[in-house]
Formats: C-alpha cells, structure tokens, sequence
C-alpha cells in the first residue's frame, strides 16, 4: 500500500488557502489537468459526496473537514481507492500546504507496491500542490480569497 507525501509553502494566510481548496465547484478552474467538472451527490454537514469527471471518467469523491486546518479526500478510481489528507498550518511565509496519500491499488497494479509511492508524491506536487500556491497566491494579491 503506496503512501507518499509533499508539502509547499504558499504565501497567502491559512483561511484562504483552506477555502479555495473547499470550493470544489472551483475545481475544474483550480485542477484543469486532471479534472472537468464536478456534481454535488450529497452534503451531509462536514462530509460532501460529489461525482468528478476526471480523464478517465465520473469518479466518486468523499470530502470530510476534519478541522480547520485539515481536510480528508477519498476517491475511488479505476485502478486504486486513496484518502488524501490535506493540512493547511501556519508558516512565517504564509502556509505550509502538505498532501498525505494513503493509495490502495486495485487488480494487477498491487504488484507495483510501494514503487509507486515516488509517481503519486510527483503527482501530488504538480497536480494539487502547484495549481493550489498558483491560485492562492493569486487571489491573495488581488483580495479575491482573504
């Protein structure tokens, strides 16, 4: 079972980056590589259930705010289930974002094991970590989050 974390600094205030993050309607504009559109299946209090249209298709996404400082992600695709813990903690520059995977892989992937923890930590930089700084950053400068 991969596990694999990353963290980056983004130099705006924890609240913002915690809320853009929450905006899941904002995700297709916020994570345009991997995801097109997302349907709100249900909202139960602090758990939201949506429907992601993702490259490879619809994939059933559980959002859970654990604090206000974290926020747990499970999505369930072809090839693996994985929880994302997501922690948004103060920093001098502004917020240390971290992802923590927790990846079960599914069929003949389990094979791969714990090599695949190096591919979903460069994952998790390039397609949550970065586009997150990118638009924090951004709506900081201009107000738009804070």
């Amino acid at each position: 079972m991969p596990r694999a974390e990353a963290s980056i600094v983004v130099r705006a205030p924890p609240e913002c980056v915690f809320r853009l993050y929450r905006d899941y309607r904002n995700w297709p504009r916020l994570f345009p590589a991997t995801i097109r559109g997302v349907r709100l299946v249900r909202e139960d209090g602090a758990r939201v259930e949506l429907e992601v249209d993702h490259r490879e298709g619809k994939v059933p996404n559980v959002m859970t705010v654990v604090a206000a400082d974290r926020v747990d992600l499970w999505e369930a695709k072809r090839r693996y289930e994985a929880t994302f813990v997501n922690r948004f903690e103060p920093a001098r520059e502004g917020t240390r974002y971290s992802v923590s995977a927790d990846v079960r892989l599914k069929g003949a992937a389990r094979l791969l094991g714990a090599l695949v923890a190096g591919t979903v930590r460069r994952r998790i930089v390039r397609y949550v970590l970065e586009p997150m700084r990118v638009a924090a950053e951004s709506a900081h400068r201009t107000g738009a989050a804070t």
